[in-house]
This record gives structure tokens, sequence and C-alpha cells, in this order.
């Protein structure tokens, strides 16, 4: 999930993600919408039933993005009651697109549900979005090099904004049906040391352990399974390719363990500085020994060629958090000028 600077603040998020959730649960006029799918066209997404011209897609439209934005979008005032600041005026306050947000990362929690339940799961954006006139939600299967967004969120300076994306996760991702107990002990100890949530996370880490389908283990994944996980994330996953600065800070800022007076304005490089790995890994000894003046760790958990999970650990528990690794047979990096390396 990444936002601009400005939702940020009117979510309260620097304060942690309690409260994101809307009390009232998803608006009876947004299940709806849930209720009725989505659903796949040669290579478009859309709400079901797919349209017949989702053949013709894009169509007049720029791309196929273009295409299922427009087909996707709701106002989300029509179907979220919410007060106007102004009877005669169709103007929205704060308060209304403070909910108008909190109901559209609601719905968009929903709707990445179902593209994983789709019978080719997709990747997929939603994007919700709210001004002094409307609330808006969107969706779009995620495609190389096109987007509908701007990169830099920030530059929406008059509105609020959030992208949330759901990846589909690889069916083969683990490698051995057995796990031993001493194993799974180190495994639950080393979440515990993470997670914001540590009952949730290790109630998660026991059902997941406890999934008899699955054929085979990794317990990297099963450790990046357990911790993304939305308002209560411990990691963050980004796409290799696409993992520069802005993207960086802007979601490592909003996990709850980031540290208390945590600063970003020690980097004052080229937002677009990441263009090799090289660059990539320079930027994270860079941000590592930052991290450091902070008395805490920028760790990583070992997730593929194409991905980077990053997260954050007290100093303090750094060397419990390596042998817990070693037992857990999990393969982790602690970033920083001085390398504890990979386990």
């Amino acid at each position: 999930m990444t936002m601009n600077d400005r939702t940020a603040k009117l979510l309260s998020l620097r304060d942690g993600f309690g409260g994101l959730d809307p009390e009232e649960g998803l608006a009876s006029g947004l299940r709806t919408w849930v209720d009725g799918g989505i659903g796949c066209r040669d290579e478009v997404v859309c709400w079901a039933p797919v349209p017949a011209h989702a053949d013709d897609a894009p169509g007049r439209y720029f791309d196929l993005i273009g295409w299922e934005c427009f087909h996707t979008v709701l106002h989300l005032e029509d179907f979220v009651p919410v007060d106007r600041a102004h009877a005669e005026v169709p103007i929205i306050g704060i308060d209304a697109q403070r909910t108008l947000l909190r109901q559209g990362i609601a719905l968009a929690r929903e709707v990445g549900r179902l593209a994983g339940e789709l019978s080719t799961p997709i990747p997929l954006r939603c994007i919700v979005a709210t001004n002094e006139t409307n609330g808006t939600f969107r969706f779009h299967r995620i495609r190389p090099n096109e987007g509908w967004l701007l990169d830099d969120l920030d530059s929406y300076d008059r509105g609020y904004v959030v992208a949330i994306d759901f990846l589909p996760r690889p069916l083969d991702r683990f490698h051995s049906a057995h796990i031993a107990a001493a194993q799974r002990a180190a495994l639950l100890d080393l979440v515990s040391l993470i997670a914001p949530d540590i009952e949730k996370a290790c109630g998660r880490l026991e059902n997941a352990l406890e999934n008899t389908s699955w054929s085979v283990f990794d317990p990297e994944d099963a450790v990046i399974e357990v911790l993304v996980d939305g308002i209560d994330s411990g990691l963050v996953y980004f796409d290799r390719v696409s993992a520069g600065p802005d993207t960086i800070r802007s979601r490592l800022a909003l996990l709850p363990t980031c540290p208390e007076g945590f600063t970003w304005d020690w980097y004052d490089g080229d937002a677009k500085f990441c263009e090799t790995e090289t660059d990539l890994q320079t930027y994270l000894r860079l941000l590592a020994d930052h991290c450091r003046t902070f008395g805490t760790a920028l760790i990583g958990v070992f997730t593929g060629r194409d991905g980077l999970v990053l997260g954050f650990l007290p100093l303090d528990k750094l060397e419990r958090f390596v042998e817990l690794a070693a037992l857990a047979e999990a393969e982790i990096v602690i970033y920083g000028t001085i390398e504890l390396g990979a386990h």
C-alpha cells in the first residue's frame, strides 16, 4: 500500500495503523459490488459480468489500463453515506473524505481477495482517491511500464491518494512438506521479534504451518506470508525493478515498527538513482547506516531475484534474530556498511 503524505496525515498513519478500518465495516452499497465479483476477458479485468466489448479493448482509450480504470471506477459518495460540508454546494469535507478513504481501502481488500480467487490469479492495483468534490475507487491489472498514477503520489497535492497492490503468490513456493519441531519453534520466535502484533502474527503462522494442502515448505515465504499483512505489517514487499528511494521511503515510513522520530532528510540524491542493482544496494547500505543512528537495523528476507522484502528491527534484538534465522533455515540479510551477511 502506498499513499501520498497528505493521506497518511489525514488517516493518522504516522501514529500507527490502528483505526484504518471503518468501524461500521464495509458499506452495504459497496458490498453489493463485491458480491457481484470481478472477471477477466482476454487481457482485461473488470467488474463482473465483463462486457462483450472488452474484446475490442483498449478501443478509444490510450491503453488497456485506461480501459480498465474507466470501466471499474466507482464514485464512493454514491454508495457511502457522508455529509456534505455545504448543502447547496457539492463540497465534501475532510471528515467525509476520511470516511471515503477508509471505505475505499476496505473495498480494495475485498477486490484484492477476488483477484486472488480467479481461476488464474492476476496482479491487481486498486486506487482510492478523494478531493473536495468526490471520492473514487478503481482497479486495473498491473502491467510493466504502464500505470494510471504518477510515480510520485505527493505530486497530487490537492487530493488524497492511496494505491494498493495485490500480487499472486506462486503455487510452488514451499520446498519441503515436513516441518521439524525445532524449525517450527524458531520460526515462531523469529516472527515474534518482527511482528507489531505478535499474537496475530503467530496465530497466522500456526495456521499456515498446519495447512496440510502444502506439498512443500519454504521458511522465507512462510515468514513473509504472515508479516506482509496490511495494517499490521512487520515487513514490506517491493518489486525490485521499480524499488527506488521514493517508493522505499513511502512504504517503510508507514510500518508500525518504523523508529519514532526517524528522519528521511539524510538522502538528497536523485529519486531515480536506483536504476541498477548496484545503485539499489548502495542506497540500502546508506539507509541501513542511518537506521543504526536510531538504534535500529534494516533487515531483509530473501524472496527471489525479482523481489525485495525490508523491515526494521531494534539493534538489541539483532543477534537473536540472526540465531533464530539459522535455526529456522531462513535466508535473511542485515544491511549496512558493516554487513552481518546473509544467513
